[in-house]
């Protein structure tokens, strides 16, 4: 594996939460650059801690994990998914389930997007890929993509209103639903 393997992989693994912060940004619209800071900080600690794990956990955690983490992504998405479709009906001035401010919600949403990172991390650690760099490079781009997508998604809700928070909360729905079917087998 060389390093543009490991940066494929890394930028793979940051997708997940690109789409949750920017769902969420679409949802909070106002832009804080330290609570930003923190959100990103904490997604790219959850993926680095979820890589080490794997990295380190062997096969047996993986075989016991791989039967049920689909499902907790599945439902952590799908809640607060749902949660941003409705506060966008019922038309609210501003928006507050999906708004980073709750250490519950960013650790969940944290946890939820970084349980890839674990049976990445466990896949890799029986190949030749480099630890240290594929690490770096997941942290990077985690860091990276959720500072983007919450300021990206910002923008847009601002521009756009509840539209783009209930586009938000399909999205989340969406990967949640995704991340379901391909641990099921079926996608």
């Amino acid at each position: 594996m060389n390093i543009l393997s490991s940066f494929v992989v890394a930028l793979g693994l940051s997708m997940d939460n690109f789409t949750v912060t920017l769902a969420s940004g679409c949802a909070d619209r106002q832009v804080h650059h330290a609570r930003t800071f923190g959100v990103s900080l904490s997604f790219m600690l959850a993926h680095i801690l979820m890589f080490c794990a794997g990295w380190w956990g062997g096969q047996e955690l993986g075989r016991w994990l791989d039967r049920f983490d689909h499902w907790i992504a599945f439902a952590v998405l799908a809640f607060i998914g749902f949660k941003m479709i409705k506060e966008s009906v019922e038309q609210k001035e501003e928006p507050t389930v999906c708004r980073l401010v709750s250490v519950k919600t960013v650790a969940a949403l944290a946890v939820a997007t970084s349980l890839d990172a674990l049976l990445v991390g466990m896949a890799l650690s029986f190949t030749s890929a480099p630890f240290g760099l594929t690490l770096v490079f997941m942290a990077v781009c985690v860091f990276v993509t959720s500072y983007i997508g919450f300021f990206l998604g910002s923008m847009l809700g601002r521009r756009f209103g509840t539209i783009m928070a209930a586009l938000g909360g399909v999205a989340l729905v969406g990967v949640g639903t995704k991340v379901l079917l391909s641990g099921l087998g079926i996608w």
